[in-house]
């Protein structure tokens, strides 16, 4: 909670905020008030007259900042787990009359953190210090792979033993997302379940590629507790070189590729992107899904059967996601699901109207910068959809929900 107080009534009050990702990037946001008769300002009830957000929320000056040095905006990344510094300025008629550091953290006491290298198994434990027998979950890290700890943290905070699985892109595992064992994950639940502080029972959460293999998990193993598919596919998608899709396997099973999709390219498609490109607008990937998905045929195969999964599962998905077309894949799973025979009545299906690709836990943190743009290079801006508002809301809103999901029998 932001208050000013001190000020001459109907005062101009502008506050700026200014933190740094874990890239050195910086982002800002400001908001201007005017200051009521008393000569205060309740940033958590008042509108502002004019800023980077536009609507009356306490936390907006967090969700709203700007990539400093781009004309567009960028991506804000955090994937470890130090503190986020934030730097606030406090300026009335134009003079700057004081100035605050805030820390956000992921957690400070009460959980303690383990690094895992046990039989090919790579990952982050992050448990409760209080022995006892507690609830777990895996966390599945997206595209950009590695482990999401910070996430891993805050939800330990909340009584899990939470296990930041790395399966590609990190120490002790492949480079690239290709060829990746579901035995892999076996081995990983087994260990965990196993755990001498873990009460037997272990759900997954996944986002993006980590929801389309979160899903994919549940159709193949019984042993998860439920399912959390973040932003997901509904369909096994290719594997990745340096970042970039690839026409490799992603995910193998007893020593065999699974099938995946085959991109189908319009050369009015290609013509768009490249369009795009040159004139630095954004860039959607959706269009590329669109003609691929047209393909019924050759797309049957590499749907992800989610009827066979026999636990609850919670779909989050927004839709304006550019990235793909997660809100279409989550409708088609919540058709598949409602006609198999384990339907589950707890099984739950978020959509987010005019929100993007990054949307909630574990890649989306309302007091954080939202995203919805990332530069890639080569003057190249990737758009992942949403607004930073509907976005941050998306957040707000899932996890509370998330956390709900996660501690229903």
């Amino acid at each position: 909670m932001i208050k000013v107080s001190g000020c001459l009534a109907s005062a101009e009050v502008f506050i700026k905020a200014i933190t740094y990702d874990e890239k050195g990037k910086m982002f800002y946001s400001y908001a201007r008030f005017i200051a009521n008769k008393e000569g205060e300002i309740d940033v958590s009830s008042q509108k502002p007259i004019e800023g980077t957000y536009n609507e009356v929320d306490g936390s907006g000056l967090f969700w709203s900042m700007k990539h400093a040095d781009s004309k567009l905006d960028d991506y804000y990344e955090k994937g470890n787990l130090d503190k986020v510094t934030i730097n606030l300025f406090l300026i009335v008629n134009d003079v700057e009359v004081d100035s605050l550091t805030i820390f956000r953290y992921f957690y400070k006491s009460g959980v303690k953190k383990e690094v895992i290298q046990i039989e090919e198994v790579n990952g982050t434990l992050f448990q409760p210090e209080s022995q006892g027998k507690y609830p777990a979950v895996i966390l599945l890290s997206g595209s950009d792979g590695g482990s999401k700890e910070h996430a891993a943290a805050l939800l330990a905070s909340k009584g899990y033993i939470t296990f930041a699985l790395s399966y590609f892109g990190g120490v002790g595992v492949p480079k690239d997302l290709e060829n990746i064992p579901l035995e892999y994950f076996q081995k990983a639940t087994i260990w965990l379940q196993e755990h001498p502080f873990v009460n037997g029972k272990v759900s997954l959460i996944g986002y993006s590629r980590g929801g389309e293999l979160a899903l994919l998990l549940g159709a193949t193993f019984d042993y998860y507790k439920s399912i959390i598919a973040c932003a997901p596919s509904a369909y096994i998608t290719a594997g990745m070189k340096n970042g970039i899709f690839a026409p490799i396997p992603s995910w193998t099973m007893d020593k065999q590729p699974l099938p995946y999709l085959r991109f189908k390219y319009r050369f009015s498609t290609m013509f768009t992107l490249l369009k795009n490109w040159i004139l630095k607008q954004p860039i959607s990937y959706l269009s590329i899904w669109d003609n691929t998905l047209n393909d019924e045929e050759g797309i049957r195969e590499s749907r992800i059967p989610v009827e066979k999964i026999k636990a609850p599962v919670m779909f989050i998905s927004g839709e304006d996601d550019q990235l793909w077309p997660s809100a279409k894949y989550v409708k088609l799973m919540e058709e598949k699901l409602k006609d198999a025979e384990n339907n589950s009545s707890q099984n739950r299906y978020l959509y987010y109207k005019d929100a993007g690709h990054f949307i909630s836990f574990p890649y989306n943190f309302v007091n954080l910068p939202s995203n919805v743009l990332m530069n890639v290079g080569g003057g190249m801006t990737m758009t992942f959809g949403g607004t930073k508002a509907t976005n941050a809301a998306a957040a707000k809103d899932s996890w509370s929900k998330i956390l709900e999901f996660l501690n229903e029998p």
